[in-house]
């Protein structure tokens, strides 16, 4: 590291601690919005898989009643064999079913069997939207049968869900974006109205703009990193505090980002804070006067 990089991190790190307890509000602020990011987008991303993995358009899943003979139900649905592969699921292996539907939920496998329904699935790669509805339509008036679903229709049902959620995320990531510039922006301005006396003579003894200006793109990307890392361990409290006292009897599992989001999310708040930094240190220093104008 060459020793003007050393200067601009060293004196970035002496503005952001000589604020600290003045931008203290910020840091929460900032930090809070992540935290509220980083949580909706850990409930939408798990809802995502839980869709993603349940749901087959080329499905039919017939459940049938308790008291209902399997075998009669399965005799009665031989005419459909010719399009349509059939597989029985008892209850042990419809509990099984739901536990490969969402694999990161170990609680699943301490619920009794008795709460999972006996069903048939039958599935064809060559049946039409048409077809698939008619067949769930033809079957659901079967003696034994409770309910039938149509994947085709459930997964419509559920991208629609998924796509107004994937959409109020990314509102959010935008809203998001801007408010930690705003956030930065006003924080950076602070320090330097507290330091505009420096700052001027820095520039009557001929200091570049980068001199000046480097030092506080260094102070806000070390608020950044402290409020990231406080939203960070937030949202990991917060999903550990839901999975266990919400979801515990549930095969909702909740899911932090992986580390290669999270990774991500950070280089481009870092690249957000930066930019607005820059552009406060620049507008500040256009809107002042030169000391030999004092």
């Amino acid at each position: 590291m060459s020793e003007e990089y050393r200067y601009y991190i060293e004196k970035g790190f002496k503005i952001f601690m000589a604020g600290f307890r003045q931008n203290l509000a910020s840091i929460v602020t900032m930090a809070t919005l992540i935290f509220m990011y980083l949580a909706v987008f850990s409930i939408n991303s798990s809802v995502a898989k839980v869709i993603g993995s349940a749901t087959d358009s080329r499905v039919v899943r017939v459940f049938i009643t308790e008291d209902a003979d399997s075998d009669m139900v399965k005799k009665d649905l031989k005419p459909y064999l010719s399009t349509f592969t059939m597989k029985y699921y008892d209850k042990d292996e419809a509990k099984q079913r739901v536990i490969d539907l969402a694999p990161d939920s170990e609680k699943l496998k301490d619920l009794p069997e008795e709460l999972f329904p006996r069903f048939f699935e039958l599935s064809s790669t060559t049946a039409s939207e048409a077809m698939l509805s008619k067949t769930a339509d033809k079957i659901d008036k079967i003696d034994g049968v409770k309910s039938v679903e149509s994947g085709k229709k459930m997964n419509e049902k559920l991208q629609k869900i998924k796509s107004v959620s994937y959409t109020f995320v990314m509102l959010l990531t935008v809203l998001t974006g801007i408010s930690c510039c705003f956030i930065i922006f006003n924080t950076i301005r602070l320090s330097l109205y507290r330091h505009h006396r420096a700052i001027m003579l820095y520039t009557l003894f001929g200091a570049t703009r980068p001199f000046i200006t480097f030092p506080y793109v260094a102070a806000s990307k070390i608020e950044a990193t402290v409020a990231f890392l406080l939203a960070y361990f937030m949202n990991k409290i917060f999903i550990g505090m839901i999975s266990s006292r919400l979801l515990t009897d549930s095969y909702f599992v909740l899911t932090a980002p992986g580390i290669g989001f999270s990774v991500f999310l950070y280089i481009i708040l870092l690249c957000i804070t930066a930019g607005s930094a820059i552009f406060s240190v620049v507008t500040f220093l256009m809107g002042q006067k030169s000391i030999n104008e004092i």
